[in-house]
Formats: structure tokens, sequence, C-alpha cells
């Protein structure tokens, strides 16, 4: 049994590598090329596996291209939970989140133009759009927890949350497309911590936005 349990952790190492081998082959395709002009043959040849070797991990272009998406976004959030687990305040909490994602995203340029093209194509891929969607409603879903935390805690004046919470999504969002276009002309986490501080002091002081 100790044996079988040593074959099949070495079996899931090599299969965790391929795939990383697979995703790293594929943001760079989708990134030069993207996504309706990147063929399976093109990331087949720069990860150096037969079509049927990635047929083994993916079943489809579609499905690599959400995979790639939600292993990147592991690293984003994952990247973001070291720094924010620890904090207690719920709009340090916010600042933190927002100011760790955008320093992500400029260390990470490939995950960032990814990301764009991912948003592009979701608007008219029903099976991408779907996954931007649960993004979307995760997300809202985070901020509004710890809004709702901060008014319990006194911190901050009872107001729609929703409407504040979906204001630092797109704020976000925006700020992702705009550093995208104008980098490296333009200071994303400067410009995105200030927008967000003017949010939430907005909120704060019982202001409408």
């Amino acid at each position: 049994m100790f044996f079988l349990r040593i074959h099949s952790m070495k079996n899931e190492e090599i299969r965790s590598l391929r795939r990383a081998g697979i995703f790293k082959a594929a943001i760079a395709c989708f990134n030069e090329n993207g996504y309706y002009k990147t063929s399976v043959d093109m990331i087949c040849e720069r990860a150096g596996i037969t079509k049927r070797g990635l047929y083994y991990h993916f079943k489809s272009k579609d499905a690599l291209f959400i995979e790639l998406f939600h292993y990147r976004g592991r690293q984003y959030f994952d990247h973001i939970a070291d720094f924010t687990n620890n904090v207690e305040d719920p709009l340090e909490k916010i600042r933190m989140f927002v100011h760790r994602g955008s320093q992500f995203m400029k260390r990470n340029e490939d995950f960032l133009r990814f990301f764009v093209e991912f948003m592009i194509v979701g608007a008219r891929n029903p099976s991408i759009g779907a996954v931007l969607k649960v993004h979307y409603e995760n997300s809202i879903d985070n901020f509004k927890k710890l809004l709702r935390s901060a008014i319990d805690a006194g911190k901050m004046a009872d107001h729609d949350i929703q409407q504040t919470a979906q204001a630092v999504f797109i704020s976000s969002m925006g700020m992702f497309f705009t550093y995208y276009t104008l980098s490296p002309g333009f200071n994303l986490l400067k410009q995105h911590n200030y927008d967000i501080e003017v949010i939430l002091r907005s909120v704060c002081t019982g202001q409408q936005l």
C-alpha cells in the first residue's frame, strides 16, 4: 500500500506539472494571437505535447481557456489572501484587497492581458460569459459581507451595500482595463487606491455616491 501511495503521488505530481506546462503555453498563445486565432495545434507545439496529450487534460479549447482562468485566478486570490487573512478591520481588508489585487496585476501583466481577453471573449461566448457571471456574483457577495461587517461594527453608515459592492468591483475592472490600455504611463496602484478611498469615505460619512 505504501508503494502504491508513492506511485499515486508521483503520477499526480507529473499530471500537475504537465497541466502547468500547458497553461504556460496556452496563456502565451492566447496573449499573442487572441482566443479566436489561437489553435490547439499552436498550443501543443508550444507546450511540446501531442493533441492527444492535451485532450487528456482538457476536452476542448474552451475548457482549457476556462481552466486557465481558474488556475491563474487562484494565484491572484492566494496572493491577496496572504495579506488579508489576518486583517480584522473589514474596511482595511477591502483596501488591502484592492491594493494587493492591483499589485498582482501590475507584476503579472501576462495575466492582465489574458484577463482582458477573457472578458472580451465572454461578451460573445455563452460558456465563457457564464464563468464571468459567477466570478462577478462571488466578488460582489464577498464585498457585501465586508461592508455589512463594517456597518455592524459602527465603522460605516448603513446604506445600500449592493451598490457600493458594485462600485468597488466596477472600479477595479475599469482600472485594469485602463492600465492595460495606457501602461506604462498610468499609475495603477495610486489611482486605484485613490478611487476606492473616495468610495469608502463617501459611504462611511453617509453621503450619497
